[in-house]
């Protein structure tokens, strides 16, 4: 088979390593550097097919991660539209006698709801360890305020 020529210049101790080799073999020199050089070629793009596949995998792990997060994100979308509606349709209307009160009521709760919001967005903390302790403390002051006798407090 003919092929084209490629003149390589080696260390002397790897060219005395290569014609030992092509001795021992009965081969020649050159079909001894082809071999290793094809062998090595191989390998390599053995290994870089390794390392795709892997790629591929990560990436569709990563993939069916997001996907997952998407769609349980748009699931506590809809329910937390679902409950506003649910409030809305179930909720009375304020009567026009305590609108004003009703009013400094609803912005002391929202400015409560985002100090609380705020608080749990901080970098370490959770919402779910914060409601939790909330609740707990909401629970203390509540029993708190009964008296050893079961009447409330004033």
């Amino acid at each position: 088979m003919a092929r084209n020529g490629i003149t390589v210049y080696l260390p002397r101790d790897l060219e005395a390593k290569i014609r030992r080799i092509a001795k021992d073999q009965h081969r020649s020199d050159s079909s001894v550097v082809a071999d290793a050089v094809k062998a090595r070629y191989e390998r390599n793009q053995f290994t870089n097919e390794a390392l795709e596949e892997a790629a591929r995998r990560q990436i569709s792990r990563v993939d069916a991660r997001l996907s997952k997060a998407i769609g349980e994100t748009l699931i506590l979308k809809e329910i937390v539209l679902l409950f506003i509606r649910v409030w809305l349709e179930h909720n009375p209307p304020v009567d026009e006698a305590l609108e004003e009160s009703a009013a400094a009521s609803a912005e002391a709760r929202f400015e409560r709801f985002l100090d609380f919001v705020a608080q749990a967005l901080a970098p370490g903390r959770s919402l779910t360890g914060e409601e939790t302790t909330l609740v707990a403390a909401e629970g203390a002051v509540a029993a708190s305020s009964v008296s050893t006798h079961g009447e409330a407090r004033s």
